[in-house]
């Protein structure tokens, strides 16, 4: 009996096991893309991935609707907002940006206020929002993160001018 040490071992007697029987090695599977992204009448979102697979995503706790359901370029994220109730106001205000790719976690991005905009950069690789107060227009704030880990890359307090970074270009206060 021939005991293996390492993984890598294990790899490579596997690997010329089947070059001595004469079969291919099978080819990695293809990561899933996605090809559409919507929000359903009861204002639960679907990520619908190459291939037709609809997944409909879970609610969070106290989501009322979702909304701005959007594809990066690159086909590799879906995203969307969503929606909670909100104490001051008669109507529910999106808080969170959630951020989809098949096969990993779920990111939620967002600082607590108002999300009014966002957008996917360079093909899908990075994603900008901004945030605000729900009324006055007193408090833009604007983030620039990385879509694979979510982690924060940039961010711009105040209103847009001509010293505001070129990431926060076409997004809303």
């Amino acid at each position: 009996m021939v005991r293996v040490r390492s993984i890598s071992a294990l790899s490579l007697i596997c690997a010329l096991s089947m070059a001595l029987s004469g079969q291919e090695p099978a080819a990695p599977a293809k990561a899933a893309l996605v090809e559409k992204v919507y929000v359903d009448s009861h204002g639960i979102v679907h990520v619908v991935e190459n291939g037709g697979t609809d997944r409909a995503q879970p609610k969070e706790k106290d989501q009322v609707s979702c909304s701005q359901p959007k594809a990066s370029e690159d086909k590799k994220t879906a995203g969307w907002l969503v929606d909670f109730p909100n104490c001051c106001t008669s109507y529910p205000i999106s808080l969170q940006l959630l951020l989809y790719q098949p096969g990993k976690p779920v990111h939620h991005l967002g600082d607590g206020m108002l999300i009014a905009d966002w957008h996917f950069l360079d093909g899908g690789k990075r994603v900008a929002f901004s945030t605000n107060t729900v009324h006055g227009d007193m408090a833009p704030h604007y983030e620039l993160h990385d879509v694979d880990s979510g982690r924060l890359l940039s961010h711009w307090n105040g209103h847009l001018n001509a010293k505001s970074p070129n990431w926060t270009r076409g997004l809303t206060d």
